[in-house]
C-alpha cells in the first residue's frame, strides 16, 4: 500500500471511530445507586457489629482480618466520625486492595462527580454532614475491575447523624459501581 493510501486509511478510520459519539467503546453497564448504613464504632462496641462498608457490594460489614471492607469507622472523644481506608487497620491487605480518600467540600448532594486529583490513604475526620469520596482499587483477581481499563470503583459517603449512646454511626453513600466511572448521579453514568 502506497503511504498516501496509508494516510487516507487512517483518517478514514478515525472518522469511523469519531463517528460513532464513543471511540474508545467504554460504556458504564450498572447504574449508580444510594443506600443508608448503620454502623458502629470500632472501639466501645462488640466485634459481631458492622463497623465497615463495603461499597462495591453495598453492604454495612464487620471489621476483621479478611478485609472484606473498604472504610471502617470510630469516633473521637469530640464525637467526631473517623474514616479509616481498610489498609489502615488490616496490615495484610495486598497492593490489589488499597483504599484512597478525599475529604470534600460542600453538602453531599452537590458532590455530583468523584473529584480528579490526589487522594490519600489517610484517616479522615468528619463531622455530621461531612463527605468523604473513597477511590477502591478493584483489580486484584476475581475482582470487578481486573480486566477493565481502570481498576477504581468511585463512592461518596456523608456522616447523617452519631448516636454517641450506642456508638452508631448512620452513613448515607452513593456508589458508581462502574470501573472507571466518577459520576455520582443517579441512573446510568456517562462519565
Amino acid at each position: 500500500m502506497s503511504p498516501r493510501k496509508f494516510a487516507l486509511a487512517i483518517v478514514a478510520s478515525a472518522l469511523v471511530l469519531t463517528a460513532c459519539g464513543n471511540p474508545q467503546g467504554i460504556i458504564a453497564q450498572l447504574p449508580t445507586v444510594q443506600d443508608a448504613y448503620t454502623v458502629y464504632a470500632l472501639t466501645g462496641t462488640p466485634a459481631s457489629l458492622p463497623s465497615g462498608i463495603n461499597t462495591y457490594v453495598r453492604s454495612a460489614v464487620r471489621v476483621d482480618g479478611n478485609a472484606n471492607f473498604d472504610v471502617a469507622f470510630d469516633l473521637d472523644n469530640s464525637g467526631n466520625v473517623l474514616v479509616f481506608p481498610v489498609q489502615k487497620v488490616v496490615s495484610s491487605v495486598s497492593s490489589t486492595r488499597q483504599v484512597a480518600l478525599r475529604k470534600v467540600a460542600g453538602s453531599f448532594d452537590s458532590v455530583t462527580i468523584a473529584p480528579t486529583g490526589a487522594y490519600t490513604d489517610s484517616t479522615v475526620v468528619l463531622g455530621k454532614g461531612g463527605v468523604v469520596v473513597l477511590q477502591s482499587l478493584r483489580n486484584g483477581t476475581g475482582d470487578a475491575c481486573q480486566f477493565d481499563i481502570s481498576p477504581y470503583i468511585y463512592s461518596k459517603l456523608v456522616v447523617d447523624s452519631v448516636a454517641l449512646s450506642t456508638r452508631a454511626i448512620y452513613v448515607d453513600a452513593v456508589v458508581d459501581p462502574n470501573c472507571g466511572f466518577r459520576s455520582f448521579a443517579s441512573g446510568l453514568p456517562n462519565k
